[in-house]
């Protein structure tokens, strides 16, 4: 593998672009960006990948000297069809890039085999319009890694569909071991747009920290809205500390789900900030929500409700199983997707300081630390 040293806008501009004198770069080269800061110039991206490597063992990879050092002010865009890309250990910050239309600061195009990791993702709360820090279209075998990804959109009233990450479509997506906070609407939205995206399938969100996500009702740290076409299937959510946000801890909208599995999580305060009657640690959004979903295995300590109600969803085999709850649950007909619920207080290590360690035996197999 070969190395390039770039330490200007303009070289990283040629490197990402195979223009100038990277024109005939290998396949598989490896690109060091030193320390300092990249600033895009109006329009054109600091980072605009055009071109790929050739397999998943001789990879394009663009790697950052420090993780802190490098700053990239700006945006990236992997173009459709560029496969095998890893990108390492720098920072995007869109604090001082204009909006323009929807707004992303990592696109994915149809490229398979795109590695993130140890990246940090971060605005200022006021840039990023109707997209994410990261957005797929369309793509296979991604891997977002040890990655903080806080700070997009428009935190408040106007920033309803601005998210952390947002998977519009794809197969084999995974998320893994981040940080995903304080964004302005959703962490993670999973939303096919009842098919115009497409679909998604084979979707894991495993070991991250999702919290203090959403500035109004309705937006949450997971959201999963699948419709029409736009087919959400074979979804494993677990192992997830999930807190703090704004509206609900996930959320399942429309009836386009098969295979999915919410397990071993810890839910805690979801909903806290809101006064919206419905909000709630798990939530469907109305009747017609939800199917093939089992949640069972959580720890779930309300900050409003562990659910809102179950409407009509266990007749499309929605259920909610074998859990820890504290707090509220719905009875009667509004609560005929729960069943075999443990009462246990979890008795966190330390809940104010994020340290959701369980020291009640009786819980030791149910949330994000169960083996």
């Amino acid at each position: 593998m070969l190395r390039f040293d770039v330490t200007t806008v303009t070289d990283l501009e040629a490197a990402t672009r195979g223009e100038g004198q990277h024109a005939s770069d290998p396949a598989s080269a490896c690109y060091l960006i030193h320390d300092g800061t990249y600033t895009q110039s109006g329009s054109t991206l600091p980072m605009l990948l055009n071109r790929g490597g050739t397999s998943a063992t001789a990879r394009r990879i663009f790697i950052g000297e420090s993780r802190a050092g490098v700053k990239i002010l700006g945006r990236v865009t992997l173009a459709d069809g560029v496969d095998h890309v890893q990108i390492s250990n720098l920072t995007y910050d869109i604090s001082t890039v204009a909006d323009t239309g929807s707004y992303n600061t990592m696109s994915l195009g149809t490229g398979t085999d795109a590695r993130i990791d140890h990246v940090t993702f971060t605005g200022d709360c006021k840039h990023g319009a109707n997209g994410g820090h990261i957005e797929t279209n369309g793509t296979t075998d991604l891997v977002v890694e040890a990655c903080l990804i806080e700070k997009f959109g428009r935190c408040g009233p106007s920033g309803h569909q601005d998210h952390g990450v947002y998977l519009a479509s794809g197969s084999n997506l995974v998320l893994r071991n981040n940080e995903i906070r304080g964004n302005a609407s959703r962490g993670i939205q999973l939303n096919t747009e009842q098919g115009t995206y497409g679909t998604l399938d084979a979707v894991t969100i495993e070991n991250n920290r999702i919290h203090d996500n959403g500035h109004a009702d309705y937006e949450d740290g997971i959201v999963l809205n699948g419709g029409g076409t736009g087919t959400i299937t074979n979804v494993m959510i677990q192992h997830n500390l999930i807190y703090g946000n704004y509206y609900s801890g996930i959320r399942q909208v429309d009836v386009a789900y098969t295979a999915v599995a919410i397990q071993k999580n810890t839910f805690y305060a979801n909903g806290e900030a809101s006064t919206g009657a419905l909000r709630s640690e798990m939530n469907l959004d109305s009747s017609g929500s939800g199917a093939n979903t089992t949640v069972t295995k959580n720890i779930l300590q309300p900050g409003y409700a562990a659910l809102d109600n179950c409407y009509d969803a266990a007749s499309r085999n929605f259920k909610l199983v074998d859990n820890v709850v504290q707090g509220t649950v719905p009875s009667g007909a509004p609560g005929n997707c729960i069943s075999q619920s443990l009462e246990q207080a979890p008795m966190f290590v330390d809940a104010t300081a994020a340290d959701f360690h369980t020291i009640n035996s009786a819980v030791m197999n149910y949330g994000a630390y169960a083996p």
